[in-house]
């Protein structure tokens, strides 16, 4: 619609008021009411600028004027609904409109610079991408060399972090001149916001990054140091891979949205179907589900291994509940037999499990730091503590001191003996 027939418009809803609405039939009220309230609703609706709500919100006020002596009537005719609720719907309705169309005039300029920052990161991720391929390629091929392998594992994991972070910031660039409610997004900006992320592949781009992850948990075989960090990365990306479904959602068509935003039912918050439509974001979901199952397994896996090799036989664990169990277990078999706990204790607990393993089984999604405690209490308690010899040590040194310095103190304050007797006299 044209500025000139909004104007007009506009100008004919002013004149109707003219009717006298007090002459009326009751019907006739009730009808003229519902009628121009309905226009209003279309034309907030499509109102392109603040200006033509400048304009509308008079109107607005215009129809509360000309109907508040109707109130009573009103009230009875539109039952359950009220006219002041209408009206304040009606005024919420402006409000969001407004909100919404000044943060497009203010932020076109915003906009433009997120659209630089986007392709400077699309170019890195897609460098990125090369940088993996070929990492992935020299994985492989170190195998022979443990050292080796362990710098291509350093740089792999350090590399998949840095495609997370780049890529989230990517997505943070593209939703955030829209604000936090996409839901009010109108169909205009709700197109173009999903024309740029087709253009820079994000569903795909984030379904490979998770891939990748798979693909790297299932191609090595990581050391203790290694999960904390993995565990950490899995965290975050599953963390951020929620808050970008849920937009996605958002600014997706209802019949192609299998499911309600902001309810997961998994790690990595999982949607339903709907209408034999998947949702967009379902394999995505999928996979970042099977990410999760397979870091799990691999971290107590390879925490169970520590007690094979050194021919622990606690009961097998595969999860944190059965892992507690386990060392509880454990601690009370040999509480309750005359074996010497101090192998399992010095050994494996304090020399692997404590000093290798304590910050990835402190994270809150695996073990977590009151329950690790517990347990470290636990076993601790199987062997009374040493008396630490550089404690004896430094015991005898300050005692000797002690002693120097009570013997000069003590011979500073002895009293003088007489004085010599005088010579007798000639």
């Amino acid at each position: 619609m044209t500025r000139s027939l909004a104007v007009a418009f506009i100008a004919l809803l002013f004149l109707l008021p003219g009717i006298a609405p007090a002459q009326e039939s009751d019907f006739a009220i009730k009808k003229d009411f519902e009628t121009r309230y309905d226009r209003l609703t279309r034309f907030l609706d499509g109102a392109t600028n603040t200006a033509e709500l400048d304009t509308l919100k008079r109107v607005i006020d215009g129809l509360e004027l000309d109907f508040t002596p109707h109130t009573t009537f009103l009230d009875k005719a539109m039952f359950p609904v009220t006219f002041a609720q209408k009206m304040k719907a009606l005024r919420l309705q402006y409000a969001r409109t407004y909100d919404m169309l000044h943060v497009m005039e203010t932020q076109g300029a915003q906009i433009a610079q997120m659209e630089g920052t986007i392709s400077a990161l699309t170019f890195s991720l897609d460098t990125l991408q090369r940088e993996r391929d070929a990492l992935f390629l020299e994985l492989k091929q170190n195998r022979a060399s443990m050292a080796a392998l362990r710098e291509t594992i350093r740089k792999l994991q350090a590399h998949l972090r840095a495609n997370d972070q780049l890529l989230f910031a990517l997505v943070d660039s593209m939703f955030m001149p829209y604000g936090k409610d996409l839901a009010q997004v109108g169909d205009v900006q709700r197109t173009s916001l999903t024309a740029r992320m087709e253009k820079a592949n994000i569903l795909t781009r984030v379904h490979d990054m998770a891939t990748d992850n798979l693909r790297f948990l299932k191609a090595t075989e990581f050391q203790a140091g290694d999960f904390a960090s993995l565990i950490d990365n899995y965290q975050q990306f599953s963390s951020r891979w929620l808050g970008l479904s849920d937009k996605i959602l958002a600014v997706s068509r209802a019949e192609v949205v299998g499911g309600a935003p902001g309810t997961p039912t998994g790690p990595a918050g999982t949607r339903g179907t709907a209408a034999g439509h998947e949702a967009p974001t379902s394999q995505v979901d999928s996979l970042v589900l099977e990410w999760h199952a397979s870091l799990q397994k691999a971290f107590w896996r390879a925490l169970m291994k520590e007690f094979t090799d050194q021919e622990i036989q606690v009961t097998p664990f595969a999860d944190a509940p059965g892992f507690s169990a386990s060392i509880r277990t454990y601690v009370q078999e040999l509480q309750t037999s005359t074996a010497d706990p101090r192998a399992f204790v010095e050994d494996v607990w304090k020399a692997r499990i404590d000093r290798e393993w304590k910050a990835a089984l402190t994270r809150e999604s695996m073990l977590g730091t009151e329950e690790y405690a517990a347990l470290d209490s636990l076993v601790n308690g199987l062997t009374p503590p040493a008396m630490d010899t550089r404690y004896l040590f430094y015991v005898g040194i300050i005692a000797a001191v002690a002693a120097v310095l009570w013997w000069l103190l003590a011979r500073k304050r002895r009293p003088a003996g007489p004085p010599p007797a005088a010579p007798p006299a000639a």
